[in-house]
């Protein structure tokens, strides 16, 4: 399992939480808590911070390059 903080914060920033959450199963509210500060990347589960890198991977891999 891999965590990125980095890839974190550009899914965060590049989709919205209701298909975050669709695709990993993490609450919105964990999502919006993330966005807005309130918990901080670092204290994320290693499961969540897993999830979250692997989407944010696939998402990347796949919107092309401007």
């Amino acid at each position: 399992m891999i965590v990125n903080t980095k890839d974190i914060k550009w899914l965060l920033e590049n989709r919205t939480q209701y298909f975050i959450s669709k695709e990993t199963g993490i609450t919105q509210s964990k999502l919006s808590n993330l966005k807005n500060g309130k918990i901080d990347i670092g204290n994320l589960s290693i499961r969540i911070g897993a999830k979250l890198t692997e989407l944010a991977i696939q998402e990347q891999n796949s919107t092309p390059e401007k």
